[in-house]
């Protein structure tokens, strides 16, 4: 089998030279299970590969025919991957192609109609080795749960959900030896899976439920020596989506850590939730080298809370951050700009309070309402939403890592802003959030990961091919700083003269101050209604 990662534009646009490649952990885990089983599997990355018809020569040399292609697709990934399926059964027209990940299970049948003969919805390891015993032996497929597929009379079929794997540690150690390119960041760990939280904007739900299942504190270690003592990682990343949320197994991998003595040979950062950073737990997590906590925030007002179902508020960020400073942790602050409601001066106030905190990174993307989430079951209908072809424009970076001249649309827009407008803040909020001495120092004298994870060569200033590249890109970066500290009465008219479309989403007169809201509640949907002059005096700091 041959495992796919599409990919459309590269990860960091015009900063991608210089930010480290993520593994694809998803196909990762995928190829672990199934080598497992005594199948064959390869892996390719188009971080690293594109895949053409010369390339796909020489990738599917050995495997067994007729061919089974998998490919893993993220929503703004879409696009690229119907051109891969394209291809795939243009070379190979008995080839079995199969789509899973979070696009194909929240559009299963747009997988289909693209070409794709089967879907795999959530959680993909152990239908993936249904499918694939079933696929070589002839079988049945209505019998296996988790997959919608078209059937040999055109139809398509929806199978039941499949059950969660209940003991993750069934699932092999990752196997790293398949991702041996330098350009991969090898520092990062995945503990546990899913959250049980009801965010309305987040995927992960729609994937593993409410679920919230954990690797025993012996399997972490077992890779936490793996990834230090092979590897010779010396910083690694949990990329749990909520690494705190069960306070009796942080205490139990930190003792772990601290008893095999990997802190010394290693620091360690996390992700998790404010109101899960329990202060009973940092300190032994300090001790055990977590030196890093960053904090999907998401926003910095009480009301547009409650929009998200976020369940959280200010002042528990707020705690949560001056706690880990007590313990020696730095932090960082994930962002979202653009909710509905959201005005000009509220992100303002946002990233004031930001800055007020201290967290060594604050990251602000825009709101992306990912299909399959309430929050997209909300907006679809609504003129302020856009959706490019294929998706591409589902890009939670777009504002930070194209030039602001760019035309690509964003996905939402709230009434009470432009569309120009709320680029700009992005851009000109997160170029402040990086724009000190302290960052631009790190960054360019590479002594350690700075903004966004740019990394820059050793030495890369007596490499004049480098010079000519980091200088291309700090011109970019100060153009986009330039015209985003511009005064918008000023900047809005030139980049509408320059492209007209913009006129489509501007600010609406008088824009609703009352918001209804899909959510989730007790495995159904709900809907929430939030009138914005409930909050007539929102909190700064």
């Amino acid at each position: 089998m041959l495992l796919i990662n599409p990919v459309g534009e590269k990860f960091g646009g015009f900063l991608s030279r210089y930010v480290p490649i993520g593994i694809p952990m998803g196909l990762g885990y995928l190829a672990g299970y199934l080598q497992a089983r005594g199948v064959k599997v390869k892996i390719v990355d188009e971080e690293l590969l594109a895949v053409n018809e010369r390339t796909l020569s020489d990738l599917v040399q050995g495997l067994e025919r007729p061919y089974i292609f998998g490919l893993s697709i993220l929503t703004p990934r879409a696009g690229r991957a119907y051109q891969l399926i394209r291809m795939l059964k243009t070379l190979h027209p008995d080839c079995i192609v199969i789509t899973g990940g979070n696009h194909p299970t929240s559009c299963p049948e747009e997988s289909l109609l693209n070409g794709a003969d089967i879907v795999v919805r959530g959680e993909g390891e152990e239908v993936l080795w249904n499918l694939y015993r079933e696929i070589r032996g002839g079988g049945d497929l209505s019998r296996i749960h988790g997959i919608t597929y078209r059937k040999k009379d055109g139809s398509i079929s929806k199978n039941p959900d499949a059950s969660l794997i209940r003991d993750i540690d069934e699932v092999p150690l990752f196997p790293f030896e398949l991702f041996e390119n330098p350009r991969y960041d090898k520092g990062c760990i995945v503990s546990s899976r899913g959250c049980p939280y009801r965010c309305n904007y987040c995927q992960i739900r729609m994937m593993t439920g409410t679920a919230y299942r954990v690797h025993s504190p012996e399997r972490i270690l077992a890779e936490l020596d793996l990834l230090i003592n092979k590897y010779g990682q010396k910083r690694i990343v949990f990329y749990d989506d909520n690494f705190c949320f069960q306070k009796k197994r942080v205490k139990q991998v930190a003792a772990a850590i601290i008893a095999a003595g990997l802190q010394k040979k290693c620091s360690f950062s996390l992700q998790t939730r404010a109101d899960n950073f329990y202060s009973d737990i940092v300190p032994i997590m300090a001790e055990a080298g977590f030196k890093h906590v960053g904090f999907g925030m998401e926003t910095g007002l009480d009301h547009l809370y409650k929009i998200i179902n976020k369940g959280e508020t200010v002042q528990q960020h707020i705690d949560a951050i001056a706690l880990a400073h007590r313990h020696g942790m730095t932090t960082a602050l994930f962002m979202i700009f653009g909710l509905p409601t959201e005005t000009h001066e509220d992100r303002e106030k946002i990233f004031n309070m930001c800055r007020s905190m201290h967290p060594k990174d604050i990251k602000f993307n825009n709101l992306i309402p990912y299909p399959g989430t309430p929050m997209y079951e909300t907006l679809k209908g609504s003129s302020r939403m856009h959706i490019a072809e294929g998706w591409s424009n589902f890009n939670s970076t777009l504002s930070v890592t194209r030039s602001i001249f760019d035309k690509t649309p964003l996905p939402y827009v709230p009434e009470t802003m432009s569309e120009f407008e709320l680029k700009r803040d992005i851009m000109l909020y997160s170029l402040r959030a990086y724009f000190n001495w302290q960052t631009i120092a790190s960054i360019l004298g590479g002594s350690r990961k700075g903004a966004v994870w740019i990394t820059l060569p050793r030495r890369w200033y007596l490499n004049p091919l480098e010079i000519f590249h980091v200088g291309r890109v700090a011109a970019a970066l100060l153009m986009n700083l330039l015209i985003a500290w511009l005064p918008l009465k000023w900047t809005e008219p030139v980049m509408t003269c320059l492209n007209p479309n913009l006129k489509e989403r501007q600010r609406v007169p008088n824009a609703p101050r009352e918001v209804k809201i899909m959510g989730w509640a007790d495995g159904a949907k709900s809907q929430l209604v939030i009138d914005r002059s409930e909050h007539p005096d929102r909190r700064s700091s």
